[in-house]
């Protein structure tokens, strides 16, 4: 299927979009467990949106890719781990520090970090459907790269699934197929 600029880009925009905002909106309430009764952001935005890392980890592997391209690895996502992330929250943080012991990815996402398979990862998985709509096999293999710098197990399969059906939402308007 043939997909216009101008319905690739709106489809993008609207993805980066409600990625922010849903980002934004629940950020304060990440790590707790309760119903939210929540109709508009309940923090200061008044400089613009806060950082947060479901958003702005998809920026700096974007960053990996512009330089890259296909080539991407999880080996050069790793390295990028290194440069320009600097929280070492629970499975970055194991996966950081498997990766400065000298453990490459997959390992690295795997040993000894009892977060592997949350969804860190796939709240990353994103920018894969967007660099390959319409082509799952192909985002999945780049969110198969993603998920193994810092997950293993459920965390990475997630990751591999949400590409997956992201990629198929760009050409398949029917969401029971």
């Amino acid at each position: 299927m043939k997909m216009s600029f101008e319905t690739y880009r709106d489809k993008v925009m609207g993805c980066w979009v409600g990625k922010n905002a849903g980002g934004v909106l629940g950020a304060p309430f990440e790590q707790k467990r309760q119903i939210n009764d929540v109709d508009f952001y309940t923090q200061d935005l008044s400089a613009g949106p806060p950082p947060n890392d479901d958003f702005d980890l998809q920026i700096i592997w974007l960053t990996a890719v512009e330089r890259f391209g296909r080539s991407i690895t999880a080996s050069i996502l790793g390295e990028y781990w290194f440069a320009y992330i600097t929280p070492n929250w629970v499975e970055y943080g194991t996966g950081k520090a498997n990766m400065r012991a000298g453990l490459e990815p997959p390992v690295s996402g795997h040993y000894y970090n009892q977060y592997r398979n949350s969804c860190g990862c796939f709240i990353r998985a994103e920018l894969w459907a967007c660099l390959a709509p319409g082509h799952p096999e192909i985002a999945t293999r780049y969110a198969y790269e993603d998920a193994i710098v810092d997950h293993s197990g459920e965390g990475m399969y997630g990751e591999i699934f949400c590409a997956a059906l992201q990629s198929a939402a760009f050409v398949e308007s029917d969401t029971r197929k």
